[in-house]
């Protein structure tokens, strides 16, 4: 094979590996560390290509230091609607960051 495939090929993996590690070790800080909150759901989007589905979820919510914040829920179900009052855990330092823990109210705003 030749030197230059090999590298590109590295050079990929460890960029696709920092932030595998990355995004474990910020989920582990907000199940270990986080902040909760109850928040409303602002926005359901679709972030993917023409060709696929990538659904994202976000929620306002108030941090502990009195700031307002959208942040994307790491782990939503797609069938979340805007106006739906939610739980939170958000990561301290990265505070648009944050993880679903359970759904308050099937009424919205």
């Amino acid at each position: 094979m030749d030197l230059k495939f090999i590298l590109i090929w590295a050079v990929f993996l460890a960029v696709f590996l920092s932030g595998v590690i990355f995004s474990k070790k910020l989920n582990r800080q907000i199940k270990e560390e986080g902040i909760e909150t109850d928040g409303v759901i602002s926005r359901v989007y679709d972030a993917g290509q023409p060709d696929e589905i990538d659904i994202h979820v976000c929620a306002r919510y108030m941090t502990e230091d009195g700031e307002e914040v959208e942040g994307i829920l790491t782990n939503a179900p797609e069938n979340l609607v805007p106006g739906q009052h939610v739980r939170v855990k958000y990561h301290p330092k990265y505070k648009e960051n944050a993880r679903l823990i359970k759904v308050l109210s099937d009424q919205i705003l």
